[in-house]
């Protein structure tokens, strides 16, 4: 995570797709983030169900789908935790581990974005 409390997020990536009123976020974007956030959850899912030692291009391609639908909303830091996950290398043992870190940036992001964007009703 970032040197403060709060993870890094892209707030210019967002406004640029729900706009600079934060109380009124046209409805069709609000649904559309709706939607990112449930297919997020479920992916990282996924990802907490694959196995490093024989998953690992699966692993991979799913990471990279998920962080580029993520970074096209501003998840900067869930972007970065992904990164490590589909292209660096590291140890099976790490692996779930370093999901539950970018899920656990996403939470925080989430948190980050509703506080925001109140009329998304994420919270």
């Amino acid at each position: 995570m970032s040197t403060s409390s709060q993870p890094e997020f892209d707030w210019s990536q967002a406004e640029s797709l729900l706009g600079d009123d934060y109380q009124n976020v046209p409805q069709d974007m609000a649904d559309i983030v709706l939607e990112l956030v449930q297919s997020a959850e479920q992916r990282f899912g996924e990802l907490k169900a694959m196995s490093p030692e024989t998953d690992r291009t699966a692993i991979s391609a799913l990471a990279h789908q998920l962080r580029g639908s993520l970074l096209n909303f501003g998840y900067v830091e869930v972007g970065t935790c992904l990164y490590e996950i589909e292209k660096k290398p590291y140890a099976s043992a790490d692996y779930l581990g370093l999901v539950q870190k970018a899920e656990e940036t996403f939470v925080s992001s989430n948190k980050l974005l509703a506080g925001r964007y109140t009329s998304l009703r994420l919270s």
